[in-house]
């Protein structure tokens, strides 16, 4: 988990989307969406709160996510409501790259004791707030609920946690709670899966949608006239591997890279005279934007961003992420970066792939879309007429 305080306290928080001016048609019915967001981590918050602002100004939305308040207020304003409520397994981490498969199948499990209760919990909620739509990223028991309730329900996210624990080393000794999740998600109207999805299958109607991507602003300038001896003329790498682990890495090597300086903002156990460890004062999207190659842990929302911004990006292997291996894959595929050896990797010997990355040609390779391909499902799932081309 993120250290959310730190993020909400920034000071250069994000820009929020400003409010549609035209008033609404007299009469006009506003429809409520209730919207889960998993608290496993940065990523699935950013790219929700990236939906829910093409959302807010036609419909009335609330949210429900173990991620606090404060972060989606910087995002979006005043125009929701908000209940802090777990919705989700998510996973247990040993570190950034590696995943505790025992306690992710404790935790589960602990997860689906409480199902039925949580359920009827659930179903009376939506009844009682009025609610006329469902959206989730991960969450699967709102999908249940929303079609005890006969209401359209929608998945937006590149997995399902059905595709990340069936694939779990041990995962057929644990199919009573892998079929559960199954059953669970199988009652979502679709899923909407922007690129770089995995292939999976728990929701039986699925379309693809482009990237959804948070913007930045480019700040290279500022950023070098305040380290002009760091970052003048120099690449400019921004690493973002979370805060777990990366002591694993031998960070005082990347001073043999003269010619590259590397900014962060993850917590290292290390210095190098050519990396800067940035504090709140620099959102992550900008330093995305004011990088020359992103090195990360390749969670989704930061290659989305770093698509958006024509960004090539490097990684490393995760163990037991299997959304790691359709990463991988798209990166090759599609040209837009690489994977860099494990001893290579852990010893910072990141020189020659660099020199690569650049090499690349990233901008308007993918598609950016899926925010307003979600409008249009969401619209159309609340009897809106249905866009051209459109519908799963």
């Amino acid at each position: 988990m993120r250290n959310w305080a730190n993020f909400a306290n920034s000071p250069t928080s994000p820009r929020r989307k400003t409010p549609d001016p035209r008033p609404l048609p007299r009469g006009t019915i506003i429809k409520r969406i209730a919207c889960y967001i998993s608290g496993h981590g940065y990523g699935h918050a950013v790219r929700q709160s990236v939906v829910l602002e093409g959302l807010m100004d036609r419909f009335s939305i609330h949210i429900k996510s173990e991620v606090p308040e404060s972060f989606f207020r910087l995002y979006l304003g005043e125009k929701f409501s908000y209940t802090h409520q777990p919705v989700d397994p998510g996973v247990i981490q040993k570190d950034f790259i590696d995943i505790d498969v025992e306690g992710c199948f404790r935790r589960l499990a602990a997860f689906q004791a409480t199902a039925a209760k949580r359920l009827e919990a659930e179903k009376r909620w939506l009844g009682e707030q009025g609610i006329d739509l469902v959206l989730t990223d991960c969450s699967s028991l709102p999908l249940k609920a929303a079609r005890a309730l006969g209401l359209p329900s929608l998945v937006v996210s590149n997995f399902t946690w059905h595709d990340i624990y069936s694939h779990f080393p041990g995962a057929a000794r644990q199919h009573p709670l892998i079929d559960a999740l199954r059953e669970e998600y199988g009652h979502a109207t679709g899923h909407l899966l922007p690129q770089c999805h995995i292939e999976g299958d728990a929701v039986p109607r699925r379309k693809e949608i482009g990237f959804i991507a948070r913007t930045g602003i480019d700040r290279r300038r500022a950023l070098e006239q305040e380290w002009p001896g760091v970052l003048g003329g120099k690449t400019i790498v921004f690493i973002y591997l979370g805060e777990a682990g990366s002591s694993r890495i031998d960070w005082p090597r990347l001073a043999r890279l003269e010619d590259v300086a590397f900014l962060t903002r993850d917590p290292v156990a290390g210095t190098a005279p050519n990396l800067l460890v940035l504090d709140e004062k620099y959102r992550y999207p900008d330093l995305i934007a004011s990088a020359d190659v992103v090195l990360t842990k390749a969670g989704y929302s930061t290659l989305a961003t770093a698509f958006a911004h024509g960004k090539p990006v490097l990684s490393c292997r995760r163990e037991h992420f299997r959304e790691f291996e359709f990463i991988e894959s798209y990166l090759k595929d599609h040209g837009l970066g690489g994977i860099i050896e494990d001893k290579r990797f852990f010893a910072c010997d990141w020189q020659e792939d660099i020199a690569q990355a650049r090499e690349l040609s990233i901008a308007n390779r993918v598609a950016l879309d899926g925010p307003e391909a979600v409008s249009r499902e969401v619209e159309a799932s609340l009897g809106h007429p249905r866009p051209s081309g459109s519908g799963l």
